[in-house]
């Protein structure tokens, strides 16, 4: 699969052509081969006159290890491209309108690749599919059911307005937990640098006394000596614990283990339970309301609830609605242990009343203000909490400095 994808990967050519208005015109593009070349041209009315595959150096080859593009830049994107196509825009057309105004360079090099593919009758959502790091598989999977239902541009439409709300949601979220974040890692930092770097001045005048160490400074001190003797062990422990959890979550198993473990946390869990409730009903009614077939939005709503485990109870929805179960009643059966019995209700009246995108919006909308407020409430306990471990910790370090300095001074001065 790599090595196909390796293949048609776009080139850069450069063609000399003739227009009837502007006359001898120069140029290079993107295509996937010279045939695609040719017919870029014809599209822009243009005479080619000669195409040539430019060679590209070492130094000219795109390096995107290290770039992204981030949510708004794909929100403006979707957004644009679902206006353009609403007006008639021929999707090849449409997407070279888009990307002229896109500033990122991850994202331009990927739509010129979009482009190419189109160009030579691949379908969006494939030649999308050939850039995850880009374009997600929700993204995907929900182009692909807009080009089968053959309502692209309302599936982009609503596909650019669950982007937004998600993006909203997870700012809001960023933002509540962003103080505790803060005030945890320098409170963390703090304690750190006190324990290897300050206090260790003060062992060196405390060795030179005979006073008894207070219980506080002998800790401390126990701590430093510890992380100075087996530094290198405990880097290689975090380092390989780091790599078995990594490489763990690559594995589907493993992955699907951490996701159900993750809904059993007792702060977070519930946190990831709605947001996956959440992301489902809003993929689900944004899928039903383009006109996607029920079963083919229930296979995409289900993979993109961004929880494995609960991923795989979905899908055992699907299963059952495609022998001809009803929805509300496959829900129920295999995710009663995930889905609360208000929410089960809800669907199961929205579906007997035929209204089930309007239902599945109010259900996506009061899970993420059920969201955001347990996450204002989690910040509003994590503060006081944040506060009196600070207070311990600056307090246990104040007496482990100060107390051997005071009964030194209490020594002299009885001496």
């Amino acid at each position: 699969m790599a090595s196909e994808k390796k293949t048609k990967k776009p080139s850069i050519f450069s063609y000399i052509a003739t227009n009837a208005d502007s006359g001898v015109v120069r140029g290079e593009l993107r295509a996937l081969g010279e045939d695609g070349a040719l017919m870029q041209l014809e599209r822009m009315g243009l005479d080619p006159v000669s195409v040539s595959k430019k060679k590209e150096s070492i130094l000219n080859m795109d390096i995107t290890f290290f770039e992204k593009v981030p949510p708004t830049d794909i929100y403006n994107f979707t957004r644009q491209l679902s206006v353009m196509l609403k007006a008639g825009v021929p999707l090849v057309d449409a997407l070279d309108s888009v990307h002229s105004d896109q500033t990122n360079p991850l994202l331009n090099k990927t739509i010129d690749s979009v482009i190419a593919d189109v160009s030579g009758g691949m379908a969006l959502s494939k030649a999308m599919d050939k850039h995850p790091k880009v374009f997600n598989n929700m993204f995907v999977n929900i182009v692909k059911a807009g080009e089968s239902a053959g309502v692209l541009d309302k599936v982009l439409f609503q596909l650019a307005d669950f982007i937004a709300h998600d993006l909203k949601l997870k700012m809001g979220i960023k933002q509540a937990i962003r103080y505790p974040s803060i005030v945890i890692g320098i409170t963390m930092a703090v304690g750190v640098f006190a324990v290897t770097y300050i206090l260790p001045r003060f062992s060196t005048l405390f060795s030179n006394t005979r006073i008894e160490l207070p219980l506080p400074t002998r800790i401390l001190l126990a701590i430093d000596q510890f992380m100075q003797d087996n530094w290198a062990g405990i880097l290689f422990f975090i380092a390989f614990f780091i790599f078995v959890f990594w490489r763990a979550l690559k594995t589907k198993q493993g992955l699907f283990q951490w996701h159900k473990f993750v809904l059993s946390l007792p702060i977070f869990g519930p946190l990831a339970q709605k947001m996956a409730i959440s992301r489902f009903c809003h993929v689900l009614d944004t899928l039903d309301r383009t006109g996607v077939p029920i079963l083919e939005a229930l296979d995409i709503a289900g993979r993109t609830a961004g929880n494995v485990f609960i991923e795989d109870r979905l899908s055992r929805v699907y299963s059952d609605v495609e022998m001809g179960k009803k929805v509300a009643l496959s829900i129920q059966r295999h995710t009663h242990d995930i889905f609360p019995p208000h929410v089960l209700k809800m669907i199961q009246v929205g579906e007997d009343a035929g209204a089930m995108d309007d239902m599945l919006k109010e259900i996506g909308d009061m899970t993420d203000a059920e969201v955001q407020d347990r996450v204002l409430k989690l910040t509003a306990t994590l503060e006081p909490l944040i506060t009196v471990v600070m207070g311990v910790m600056i307090l246990t370090l104040a007496l482990a400095i100060f107390l051997p300095i005071w009964d030194m001074y209490e020594a002299l001065s009885t001496s």
